[in-house]
């Protein structure tokens, strides 16, 4: 008798759901901390940047999940680029904004500089934690009797 596996199909879902929960509490709380240590500047920055990481990352992550489920063999070449295009993507958005003057007017460089490497470090330790917890297999064994 065997029982059937109750394994989650999706389970990059969970992990790019769990790494995106944590980046916005962690986004959040900075934010809390900008509004009692410094101006609306300070507040406004850390939500863009917050915004922004969840957006680009989380982006990113599920079309990596979205390329695993479909083309294992892509997935480290789909990493790769994905790493890259998130880089240069975020770049330009700095960039933009920089270039625009909102940098200067609206926004606290400092604040959204410590927001954008806040949020990515808690992201991408809540994402490997998630990714451990989930247990999702490297490979596949094979079916009993097939050699």
């Amino acid at each position: 008798m065997t029982t059937e596996s109750k394994q989650d199909t999706r389970p990059g879902a969970a992990v790019l759901l769990g790494a995106a929960g944590a980046a916005l509490v962690a986004g959040l709380l900075l934010a809390f901390v900008a509004w009692l240590a410094a101006d609306a500047a300070a507040v406004r920055s850390v939500l863009v940047s917050t915004a922004l990481v969840v957006l680009v990352i989380g982006f990113g992550v599920y079309v990596l999940d979205v390329v695993a489920s479909i083309m294992p063999r892509a997935t480290v070449l789909v990493a790769l680029v994905t790493y890259a295009v998130q880089l240069v993507v975020l770049a330009a958005v700095v960039l933009g904004l920089a270039r625009n003057g909102m940098m200067d007017d609206t926004l606290d460089r400092r604040w959204f500089g410590g927001a954008v490497a806040v949020t990515t470090l808690v992201w991408m330790v809540a994402q490997i934690i998630a990714a451990m917890r989930a247990r999702i297999p490297v490979y596949d064994l094979p079916e009993a009797g097939a050699r």
